[in-house]
């Protein structure tokens, strides 16, 4: 009985709050148990791009850290804020609410890229400067 309570209870969260916070849970207990490491699941530019290893620009959004009280914070404030979103500003519009989840994703992979490759040029020329002087 109390079984098919948490399950009525699991599947009246919305879809995608649903499956987000059920694949971070799940990413955090593989760590956990140690069928994965974190540094299978951390982004890395090197490995994304020489070893093809691009599951990476997927995973470093999954896993919030070893089960302790800031995980349980994050899963919280996860499961609240998106299922206020997915109830509120994007019922109905399922599909909205995914395409912002993958445009924040990419914005933040990008903007990394950014900085990273400016800051690489920026340090390039910050030498050169100094051993020209």
């Amino acid at each position: 009985m109390a079984y098919q309570s948490f399950r009525q209870e699991y599947m009246q969260i919305p879809a995608v709050t649903r499956a987000y916070t059920t694949a971070c849970v799940l990413t955090t207990a593989a760590v956990q148990l140690e069928f994965i490491t974190p540094f299978q699941l951390y982004f890395n530019p090197d490995l994304i791009f020489r070893k093809y290893q691009f599951w990476r620009l997927i995973t470093n959004f999954l896993f919030f850290g070893p089960l302790g009280f800031s995980f349980f914070f994050n899963m919280i404030f996860l499961y609240r804020y998106c299922r206020m979103l997915e109830e509120g500003s994007f019922r109905g519009r399922t599909a909205d609410f995914i395409f912002m989840f993958l445009f924040g994703g990419v914005l933040m992979t990008v903007s990394f890229f950014v900085v990273y490759f400016s800051k690489q040029d920026f340090l390039e020329q910050d030498t050169k400067c100094l051993k020209g002087s």
